[in-house]
Formats: C-alpha cells, structure tokens, sequence
C-alpha cells in the first residue's frame, strides 16, 4: 500500500450496448481550438472528471492520470511500471547504501539526513528555471495548517529542508529531541496534537520511504504572489488550480466541464519533447459509450478508472477484432466497505461482525466480476512481503450473523427487519453514482443483508462529492456515510497506513479534515504497531508489526473487505510505448513516450 493515497484508481463500468457509431470526435471536441490540423492526437477516455488538478490537493485517482501529464506535482523519484523506484527530477535515488543518506548527530540528538541533487535541466512549462527552492516552497505550503491537504504524515517527521544551492535538498528529520518537543508545543504552525504519536519517542525519527515521493515542487514564482493577495485558504479556489504550471510534457489549453480537458505538448519538456502533440481527456460517465467509443475508434486509450473486470467479455471481444489491446495488470487495489463507527448500530461489534458474515463475496466475484478476480480478507495484497497469511477471515454464514445480531440484543420485527431499543437496524449504504457494477455489488449486498434482517438504503453519489476533500468536505472527508463503498489503491509498500487506520488521521473539521480514517476508528496498541512501521529501517521488525496490526483491524471490522482488483486498461495497437502499471502509478507515467504509428 505504498503511500495509499489514491482514491478509487477504477470506477467499475457497465456492459456493453450498441457499438454501432462513427469514429469521430464530438462537435464540441472537434471545433476547439484545442485539435490542430495534421498533429498527432490521443484521446484517453475516462469515466471521472478531476474535481481538481491543484498543487497536492484532492485524491481521487483520476486527478493523478492527468497531472503525470502535466507534472504539476514534480517528486525527486517515482516508480516506473516495474514497481522501481528510479530518478526523476533528483540525479539519484539516496539510500544509506550509497551515501545519500546517512546518521548524524549522537543521542537525542542523532537525526535522518537525507541529501538529493537536482538535475539542472528542468523547467516549468513558462520557461523559469526549477530549483532547489521549488522544493522548499512546496514542502513549507503542504505543511501550512490552511493548505487542505489530504495528509502530510511525512512531511511532519521533518525538521529542516536546507538548500545549500539551486540544485541540492538536505532533508532533516526530526531527532528524537526534536519530536518530543513537537509533540508538547506543536512545530511549523501545525499543532502540537498534530505530532502526538511521537510524545514518546525513542531514537531518530525514520521513514522507510525516505528516499521516495514526498517531496514536491511547486512553482513559487507564480504561486507565491497568489498567496500574498488571496492567502494559503483561498489559494485552493484560485484558476491555475484547474491550469496548474508543471515541468511535463503537456499543459493544459481548454477544460470544458463535464466533457474533456484538453492538453497540447511542451517541446521544451526536460526528457525531450512529447511524440504526440495533443492529448484529449475525455469524460465518458456512461458505462456503455466507453466501450462503444473505444469499439468505434474515438478512444485511443481507456484507463483503469472506467474498465474492470466486469467489462473483460465485451472488451475481449473488441480486443480479438485485433484493433485494441486489453491489458489485465495484477494490481494493489482493494473494493471495500467503510462501517462509520460513530453510528449507534455499527459501533456495535457483532454488528460489524454479522455484517461480515452476511454478505456472500464470493457470489459478487462470480456475479460481476466475471469470476476474474478473489475474495480478500486483508487491506494488504497476498503478493506483498507484508500479506498476513493468518488473517482472521470471516466466511458466508446468515447463520452466523443472525447469532451475532442476537447475541447484540436485537430482534426481528414485524416486517422481518432486526430492531433494537425502538431502532430498526436500518443503514444507508453509499458509493459512487454511473458505476454499472458498484450498482449490481451494492444491489447483492442490500439482498445479503436484509437475508438476516438488516435493511440498507442505497445513495448512490456522483464522484466528485463522494470524494470531496477541503473545507467543504463530502460524505467520506465529511464522516456523514454509514456504509462506504470504494477503492484504495495500493502500492509496493504498506508505507501510508497510518494516514489510513489510525487515531490521529481521522478527519475532522479540527484537524481540517486531514487523514483518511473514514471509519474513525481508534485503538492504542493499532497506533502504537503503526507508528513504529514508519519509524523503522529494520524490514523484518516491519514485518512482525505488519502482521500485528492486520489481526487487530481484522478482528475489530471497521472495514468489510470485498476483493481484489486487477488493472484494467485498453490502448489501440497503434499506441505505442503504453506500460500499464499494477500500482497507484497512472499509466499515463510515461506519457511522453507514447506515440502514434502506422
């Protein structure tokens, strides 16, 4: 689950109708200025619109496909398709092995020091030089209490960010003197509450991402000026947050809301200029057109967020006509339901558990899935070095589940539906709005459980609010769901689960609704397994916390596990250079190698 901080990489699309239909672009698309007589253009079809492409701001997934391609959010490394993690704007990749990152400092006062040197050949889209102090902004506005991140878990174990020049970065984590003063007086203008995990902390404080993506430049010499007129809390509101300036090989020229963003190269992009010269991204909500416009032609490229398993007959279909090829990428991303502790019934275990026990996830894999992916029982992936083989599982059982709603103290009631002190068992069961089979999942489900008596109400949501994040937060963010249906997006490594699964990244309007811990759930001996996961180099002592903590979120049930999801995309065979990733890495990573051939 490296840095989980991608939400719902797939919005799970319907089956195919008619594919009958010319292979042009619409009128709206076709008459901007955006499309240029005899350049080469990709249209990517998905089915989400970004509800921003702002400087760290929201997470849903679809704002990272389009923000590789404009690099608006530049790191110092990142991870291509084969999981590795590889120089990007930094020359290297530091690790203590080669010297980029070392120890200094003796007792409470030894620190982390990590150091990168920048590559000196990069600029933003307007021609200014990136330096060092792009960095530094970057770092300095994600971690103002008023930027309305959706976290910065790493970002708060450091102390300094030097830059000796334009091209260097001294990252310096904090001591373990340095963070028990965070912890009891608050650091950087964030509050003290903010640091709480490491009031008794022991040693320096680590990452074992240290040498990964948490870094990020932002344009000062743009955004820096907003700030002095509007301030950091309006600068979310403000335009280039839908026309950011990046250092990629695509800027934007055109949003039209609600049909496409329209992209055009950058030929002074640092790795050489694009050999496209015009990307469409084009929103698609209906399930069926996705799959009649890539059937058609009008789609070069779909990607994961509007194809899954549920397609594979109709796409494989389209893919033996030898026209598109469909890409099935083992991956990190898990369906679940998110249970909102804070509400009466569900604070109750056995609820959880009987909710748990009720649903048949093996009738939704074989149902909607095509039989294509597997049941899950852990947030982690069985493929990863932190899988917990021993996990406690809980199968298809009504029987069970009607027990445990005893045990709990509820009986039927007239019409069959379990009650409580006066209060029918009664749920209101959300997820995202034109997902064909989050519609056919949530419908099983709803079966499912009123089979043992409990009645759920389906809100159906459009994405854009279900996943709201900011001041204005949706029902996730908001914590106003009972039942939450959605996708995490997981990585190489657990790193990030904390923001995840522990006390302090529950989202509050207190905490200014950072944090991802949407059931809100909170045990000590949980924290505690967390944070000494992300403040440990030792992999094997990783492991043992790992496996800790996954029996302990088993066994209290503030998530209802579904399965496991592969990567679905589709590109036309004259697509060339389209690498598909199995992680939270967009495939859109290496955008600029794509090309159109013959």
């Amino acid at each position: 689950m490296a840095t989980p901080r991608r939400l719902d990489r797939r919005a799970f699309i319907g089956g195919a109708g008619a594919l009958a239909g010319a292979a042009t672009l619409s009128p709206t698309i076709a008459g901007s200025a955006f499309a240029q007589a005899g350049a080469k253009t990709v249209t990517i079809g998905m089915s989400q619109e970004p509800p921003t492409l702002g400087y760290a701001l929201g997470n849903a997934y679809v704002i990272s496909i389009v923000k590789a391609a404009l690099g608006n959010q530049p790191t110092l490394t990142r991870r291509n398709d084969q999981n590795v993690w590889e120089p990007w704007l930094a020359e290297s990749v530091p690790t203590l092995e080669n010297g980029g990152a070392t120890y200094v400092g003796e007792g409470a006062d030894k620190r982390l020091q990590v150091t990168f040197k920048l590559r000196k050949d990069v600029k933003w889209s307007d021609g200014k030089q990136l330096t060092a102090s792009d960095f530094k902004f970057g770092l300095d506005l994600i971690l103002n209490p008023d930027y309305p991140v959706p976290g910065r878990d790493t970002q708060q174990k450091i102390a300094a960010l030097e830059t000796p020049d334009d091209y260097t970065l001294v990252v310096n984590f904090m001591t373990e003197a340095e963070a028990k003063d965070a912890a009891a007086n608050g650091r950087g203008g964030l509050a003290a509450k903010s640091f709480a995990d490491f009031a008794n902390q022991s040693g320096p404080v680590l990452d074992p991402g240290y040498y990964k993506d948490y870094l990020a430049a932002f344009p000062k010499h743009v955004l820096q000026p907003l700030i002095d007129k509007v301030g950091v809390a309006e600068l979310p509101k403000q335009d280039i947050m839908r026309n950011p300036l990046g250092i990629g090989p695509f800027k934007v020229t055109e949003w039209a809301e609600g049909q496409y963003i329209a992209l055009e190269a950058v030929p002074t992009f640092f790795m050489g200029a694009p050999k496209i010269q015009s990307v469409i991204v084009k929103i698609v909500t209906d399930t069926n057109a996705i799959l009649a416009q890539l059937a058609t032609g009008e789609l070069d490229v779909v990607t994961e967020d509007a194809l899954s398993e549920f397609a594979a007959p109709e796409l494989d279909k389209i893919a033996s006509q030898r026209v598109v090829r469909a890409f099935y990428t083992p991956g990190a991303t898990w369906e679940h339901v998110d249970l909102n502790l804070d509400n009466e019934h569900l604070a109750n275990l056995n609820v959880r558990k009987a909710i748990a026990h009720a649903i048949n996830r093996q009738q939704l894999v074989d149902k909607v899935l095509n039989g294509k992916t597997k049941v899950i029982h852990s947030w982690a992936p069985e493929w990863r070095w932190d899988f917990y083989p021993d996990i406690p599982k809980y199968e298809f059982s009504p029987d069970k589940a009607k027990a445990l709603l005893k045990e709990a103290g509820y009986a039927p009631g007239p019409d069959g539906i379990m009650a409580k002190g006066g209060k029918k068992l009664s749920l209101k069961y959300g997820t995202t709005a034109g997902n064909q089979a989050r519609l056919l999942v949530t419908q099983l489900v709803q079966a499912d459980l009123k089979a043992v008596g409990i009645e759920v109400n389906l809100d159906y949501v459009p994405s854009s609010e279900w996943f709201a994040a900011g001041d204005n937060p949706g029902p996730l963010w908001g914590r106003r769901f009972e039942m939450g249906e959605y996708a995490w997006v997981g990585g190489d490594d657990p790193l990030g689960a904390k923001n995840l699964y522990s006390t302090n990244g529950i989202p509050t309007k207190a905490n200014s609704y950072v944090g991802q811990n949407f059931p809100g759930w909170s045990d000590p001996r949980n924290d505690e397994l967390l944070n000494e996961s992300e403040n440990t180099l030792d992999q094997a002592r990783r492991v043992e916390l790992y496996y800790e903590q996954q029996k302990i979120w088993a066994e209290a049930v503030p998530v209802i596990t579904l399965y496991a999801r592969a990567n679905v995309t589709a590109a036309k065979r004259t697509i060339a250079n389209f690498k598909p990733t199995p992680t939270n890495t967009p495939p859109t990573w290496n955008i600029y190698e794509w090309d159109v051939t013959s």
